[in-house]
């Protein structure tokens, strides 16, 4: 039985690190593997890991990102100090065999593995923005204080090369999602009896947290522009906001649909647990992002045979390829309208069967969990061949 340890660093209510980290969790063999997960503060997902079996554990982790105020950095120096003593103790007491850590920011479990002669591996959840100089230098430390190093996609990659040189620790691995979780039930309530829609409407479903990196100004902007040609097109708005300071952004969004005159084409539904249920009654995923790295609604989308239209940001050309759906350029509501109108003039449907056959080869839960653990098992042995050679040559 190996021990493992997860470190998630960021306390938020609606997290996709969360997310892609419980269907880890939940696919892991659990007679080969232990899981603990660390996280700094408790969350709703705490009962969600215990449930799968998982030992949470709730201590100090500092993460050195886009600084907030003038004392973040050394608040977070604080809290480093105070974690090398806390993972320590976690390391010892559990008998932690290999530690595996989210987000490139978050430091100090791998340092500690290092110390104690523990494997390390990180997966970067983030991509590169300016300036490059800073998220170069914090993918350093993940290279020096990692044995691996997880990218989602071929973008993230541009961290990790100095002087033209690329890291040769890292490894590209796909997150994947189960197919139970994807699995209807019938709904409560029909979506369009709800929203009072006939059944010859189209639905064009958005399922994002309330933020500005998630574009979602563009989809309405769009959706005023369609409107006219296109009054058949409804657009459904899924999440809400994680953060305090996204609160401004939401209501934003509120104004800007009643400027536009669009209360009866575009609805918020706010925070909703029947996601699935929801993609089982709509015809197309639109994500507008203007920043994203990998995101997993995509994957619940084409697992229930929706085509996308996305924003070409992050890993989605990674994710939308072929004839599964339509890529734009973010920040531009024209290109968005032009390619949501196209779409629905397409064999769309004949488009999601595709993205769901894509997903079926690539994206599902348990090709991620094998090629996660095959990447843990080839550390063991590295430090098992590592241990051989020590003792060897004494």
């Amino acid at each position: 039985m190996k021990n493992i340890l997860f470190v998630q660093p960021y306390a938020s209510q609606v997290g996709g690190v969360d997310t892609v980290l419980l269907q880890l969790v939940e696919g892991l063999d659990k007679s080969r593997y232990r899981s603990f997960v660390m996280l700094s503060a408790p969350t709703d997902y705490v009962a969600k890991y215990e449930s799968l079996g998982a030992t949470v554990l709730i201590g100090p982790l500092a993460v050195f990102g886009k600084p907030t105020d003038a004392g973040y950095y050394f608040r977070n120096l604080y809290v480093l100090v105070k974690s090398f003593k806390a993972i320590k103790q976690i390391v010892r007491k559990y008998r932690i065999d290999l530690i595996h850590s989210h987000k490139m920011e978050v430091i100090g479990a791998n340092v500690t593995g290092k110390l104690l002669g523990i494997p390390t591996v990180q997966t970067v959840h983030e991509l590169a923005r300016n300036p490059l100089v800073a998220y170069k230098f914090v993918a350093l430390l993940n290279h020096l204080f990692n044995d691996r190093v997880i990218v989602l996609c071929d973008r993230s990659k541009i961290m990790f090369r100095w002087f033209n040189k690329e890291s040769g620790k890292l490894v590209k691995i796909y997150n994947g999602i189960t197919k139970s979780v994807q699995e209807t039930r019938l709904p409560t309530e029909r979506l369009r009896d709800h929203l009072g829609l006939s059944a010859n409407d189209r639905i064009a479903i958005t399922i994002a947290r309330l933020s500005p990196m998630k574009g979602l100004e563009y989809l309405i902007e769009a959706a005023a522009k369609l409107k006219a040609d296109h009054p058949r097109i409804k657009f459904v708005i899924v999440g809400d906001v994680a953060f305090e300071h996204e609160k401004d952004y939401k209501e934003k969004l509120i104004n800007l649909i009643k400027q536009l005159d669009l209360e009866q084409c575009v609805f918020m539904l706010g925070l909703r647990r029947d996601v699935p249920e929801l993609l089982a009654q709509s015809d197309v995923l639109i994500l507008p992002s203007v920043y994203d790295i990998f995101p997993t609604v995509i994957l619940e989308a084409m697992s229930m045979g929706l085509p996308v239209v996305a924003t070409d940001v992050g890993g989605v050309p990674e994710m939308v390829r072929g004839n599964t759906g339509i890529m734009v350029s973010p920040c531009d509501s024209d290109k968005l309208k032009e390619a949501i109108g196209r779409i629905f003039e397409m064999d769309y449907q004949v488009m999601g069967v595709q993205a769901r056959n894509l997903y079926l080869q690539e994206f599902t839960q348990e090709r991620y969990v094998g090629k996660t653990t095959a990447l843990y098992e080839e550390m063991f042995r590295a430090k098992l061949t590592q241990l051989s050679e020590s003792r060897g040559g004494t």
